[in-house]
């Protein structure tokens, strides 16, 4: 996101109070990135955690759509998915030079190799960690239409971006979520 974007906390009593209520979590802050797009965040972890949308996001969504949305990036928080992606990072990290070495492959397959890992990682990582999160959300919202209601928003808002964005990013497209 960088300084493209500006940020500012917003003290949201409503977004804190069906945080707290549906997930014991006590956010610390809400900050609000002053970008169209939409999209949510959770940064730190449960004793540390702030929650960023976008203000596309934060504007454009009724309470039920906006629960599902926070509901999901709090348990991020509340699963401990930062700390989870983390040690399995690590490990596929050291499972890569652990083959490297064994194997000992040439200086210009290592690349190749590196690559092909990290599309293994993130692929682990954000279709179990984020299917977790969407269900641990659905089963807290009051009001099931506005999952469906925010997919449908989200997936006119950001659509299909191609082969390298499905391999590569983290986010997982609207059109394949739940």
């Amino acid at each position: 996101i960088g300084p493209k974007y500006k940020a500012s906390s917003v003290d949201d009593k409503w977004i804190k109070s069906i945080v707290k209520k549906k997930t014991g979590l006590s956010l610390l802050n809400i900050i609000i990135f002053h970008d169209k797009k939409m999209y949510g965040m959770m940064v730190g972890l449960p004793f540390w955690p702030k929650m960023i949308l976008s203000e596309g996001l934060y504007k454009s969504f009724n309470k039920d759509e906006l629960e599902w949305v926070i509901l999901h990036e709090a348990g991020h928080c509340v699963l401990w998915h930062n700390l989870q992606a983390f040690f399995i990072q690590i490990g596929i990290l050291f499972f890569g030079i652990y083959t490297v070495s064994l194997f000992k492959l040439p200086l210009l397959l290592i690349p190749l190799y590196a690559i092909f890992f990290s599309f293994v990682c993130i692929q682990i990582l954000r279709w179990g960690i984020e299917y977790v999160a969407d269900r641990y959300s659905i089963y807290r919202v009051d009001n099931p239409g506005g999952v469906i209601t925010a997919q449908d928003k989200l997936r006119k808002s950001n659509g299909e971006k191609g082969i390298l964005r499905f391999l590569f990013c983290w986010n997982i497209s609207p059109t394949k979520r739940i």
